[in-house]
């Protein structure tokens, strides 16, 4: 309103332009748009997964002596992405939306049951692959359609950058 008011006293005595008054006017009320958040960059994704390759696995580690699925996952959210994840699977598979494993894009997290207590976090990077921290191989890559994998497949969630 203010601006309409200091518009008005622009100029000789003259009144204020009504086309422009009501061009300001909606121009303020117009929702802005966000620009669309851009697909994660698998090429920093893995970039950050060398930097991780072969460190071995263990239960509730979180460095490079030796680290579990979810603080992998939280890892490279972090470093290659500039996001922050909660520190456990549980946690993770809350967040963001879900999606189906066909409409997977580099960057979704792919999780698995292992067993009815235990649950495992993967970030798809593309070419049905995901990188993870794997009991048995430490951080590595694997497929999905890898025979274990493939049976244990539970759901995917999409975090928006």
């Amino acid at each position: 309103m203010l601006l309409l008011v200091a518009l008005g006293m622009v100029g000789c005595a003259s009144a204020p332009d009504p086309d422009l008054a009501s061009k300001i006017e909606v121009s303020m009320v117009e929702p802005v748009v966000e620009p669309e958040s851009s697909a994660p960059s698998v090429e920093e994704i893995l970039t950050v997964y060398k930097e991780w390759r072969g460190v071995p696995y263990r239960m509730g580690g979180t460095t490079q002596r030796g680290v579990d699925c979810s603080a992998f996952a939280r890892e490279v959210f972090r470093d290659a992405l500039g996001i922050e994840l909660p520190r456990s699977t549980r946690s993770q598979v809350h967040e963001g939306v879900r999606v189906a494993k066909n409409e997977l894009v580099e960057g979704d997290l792919v999780f698995f049951r292992i067993n009815p207590r235990l649950n495992h976090v993967g970030i798809y990077v593309g070419n049905g692959e995901f990188i993870h921290a794997s009991a048995r191989k430490g951080v590595t890559r694997s497929k999905l359609d890898n025979q274990y994998w493939r049976t244990k497949f539970w759901q995917a969630r999409r975090i928006s950058i």
